[in-house]
């Protein structure tokens, strides 16, 4: 997605689009002429800014709750790793090692290789390798204790968190707003700056004013709608920090 200086620039490209064609319609259409229509056109742009208001900010409203969500999910997955390598510690010592190892390399590649992939655009599947061979440890773990029978059967609910968790990361990333939707609030939004423009005022500086403000706004939300779509791209994405502070803790506290 778009980054802080490219939002920055389509907003202000969209502002000066909007105040030069307000600059046209008074050159070819002058403001004494259209103020006859402003009692029909200041009607129907009431009905359709406030319907494409409502639209505006619902959508706002849902990638915004979809994004905290991914943010809330991103640090449950950590603390199911976190789990993991606490209740490895239970495990016999081959495995106990080996289970150490492999939720910090889970830890290192999540920070290293998905989330700069993520932000590429570009797939990356070095975590679920890591995950997978942390399934292998557990199931060739031989419990010989009633200890370690106890923590082979809490590490398969562990694992399976962490597999969830997982899950629900990689939908988040590809998940994306349908076409339809983008249409609605692009085209929409041109319908109601637009129509702001058509309205008649004795006072063009206010009428500059007016539709240079609607613009910005509009385009604004808009470009925090694609940002916030997008949970781990962009200049607003989901951060690794979980995953580095759960680095940080497993180095400091390694369960051999």
């Amino acid at each position: 997605m778009l980054s802080y200086v490219q939002s920055t620039l389509l907003i202000l490209v969209s502002v000066a689009m909007a105040l030069f064609l307000v600059a046209v319609l008074n050159r070819v259409w002058p403001m004494e002429n259209r103020k006859i229509i402003n009692d029909v056109n200041a009607w129907q742009m009431g009905v359709l800014g406030t319907t494409y208001g409502v639209i505006l900010g619902f959508m706002l409203f849902t990638v915004w709750s979809d994004f905290r969500m991914a943010e809330v999910d991103v640090a449950l997955e950590a603390a199911s790793l976190l789990n993991v390598h606490h209740i490895a510690a239970g495990l016999p010592g081959a495995q106990r090692e080996a289970m150490a190892d492999l939720t910090l390399k889970y830890a290192n590649a999540a920070v290293s290789e998905e989330w700069p992939a993520m932000q590429m655009q570009r797939e990356s599947h070095a975590g679920g390798a890591i995950l997978e061979q942390m399934w292998q440890v557990m199931i060739a773990a031989q419990a010989k204790t009633s200890n370690e029978t106890t923590a082979i059967d809490h590490l398969t609910s562990a694992l399976a968190s962490l597999a969830e968790r997982r899950r629900l990361r990689q939908e988040q990333y590809e998940n994306r707003l349908p076409g339809i939707l983008w249409v609605l609030l692009i085209v929409g939004g041109m319908a109601t700056v637009i129509s702001s423009c058509l309205l008649g005022n004795d006072k063009k500086w206010l009428h500059y004013c007016q539709v240079m403000a609607l613009s910005f706004v509009i385009v604004a939300t808009l470009a925090a709608i694609a940002d916030l779509a997008r949970p781990f791209e962009g200049a607003v994405s989901v951060s690794p920090a979980p995953m580095q502070r759960l680095v940080t803790i497993m180095q400091a506290g390694d369960i051999r």
